[in-house]
């Protein structure tokens, strides 16, 4: 396997589905004053902090370990529950990516992710190219849903997550100014296009390697195919010796090499 490090235009980037949802100008509502803090920082933040704070988005782990992390993208939503539930049946901890408007809709659900053992990452408020957003606003994005996943859980993020992938230098370090650590991914499922589970399954199992982040959806549409495919991803990642972590605890036990990250796009493989 090659990895290429390269910017990417939006139109191929992939990675989420074409949304109406986010606009040059979003409305974002005011949400209440949380309880936590979101400079919270635990032993495991603040290695993800430091990792953060190299002005990069990371795309895989170090590959030194044969564990890869499952990461789900644009929930929560009505088909969430169904994947937690394939999760606890197989024991596997992954990394929920969550969209700020969503969580008002499914607050439970974030509570349910993290009595799991699950993590959650910041997906923005409402799904906007990031790098077509000013600063102010890139800012907004981020603490507002920061803001409800504390309200929800207690417990603030240290994951950032840019729909379509769309970073850049300004991007980059508007998540590292909120402590975040910008994450991308290895292993693209496009998933979003709702083909069949077989062909996800396919995706995943052709890309895999140790180190890998996976990219799935758990929202932003019907997800029924990828609910079909995730048990026998599990059972085929189990068969061929690889376990599982959440991203957080991937990076901090199988640190990212210079080759994992990027200032202004993801890796793709070749």
């Amino acid at each position: 396997m090659v990895v290429i490090i390269a910017a990417i235009g939006l139109a191929t980037r992939g990675g989420d589905a074409p949304t109406s949802r986010a606009t040059a100008d979003p409305v974002i509502p005011s949400v209440t004053t949380p309880s936590a803090s979101a400079d919270q920082l635990g032993p495991l933040d603040q290695e993800l902090v430091s990792i953060g704070q190299k002005g990069v988005s990371i795309h895989r782990a170090g590959g030194r370990r044969k564990v890869v992390a499952l990461t789900f993208d644009d929930g929560p939503s009505k088909d969430t529950p169904s994947i937690l539930s394939i999760l606890k049946q197989n024991n596997v901890p992954a990394t929920f990516f969550v969209v700020g408007r969503e969580i008002q809709a499914h607050p439970e659900v974030l509570g349910q992710e993290i009595a799991q053992g699950h993590q959650i990452g910041i997906h923005t408020w409402d799904h906007p190219d990031m790098t077509k957003l000013s600063s102010a606003k890139q800012q907004t994005q981020i603490v507002d849903t920061q803001n409800a996943i504390i309200n929800a859980t207690g417990t603030p993020s240290r994951l950032f997550r840019a729909p379509y992938g769309a970073v850049s230098p300004s991007v980059i370090a508007t998540a590292e100014k909120n402590k975040l650590l910008s994450v991308l991914w290895e292993t693209d499922t496009n998933d979003w296009q709702r083909p069949d589970a077989a062909t996800i399954v396919q995706r995943v199992m052709s890309q895999v390697s140790p180190g890998t982040i996976i990219l799935l959806h758990d929202g932003g549409g019907d997800r029924a195919s990828t609910v079909a495919a995730l048990p026998t991803i599990i059972k085929e990642l189990k068969k061929q010796g690889y376990g599982f972590a959440t991203v957080g605890d991937l990076v901090v036990s199988d640190p990212p090499t210079a080759s994992d990250m990027s200032v202004d796009g993801k890796g793709v493989t070749e």
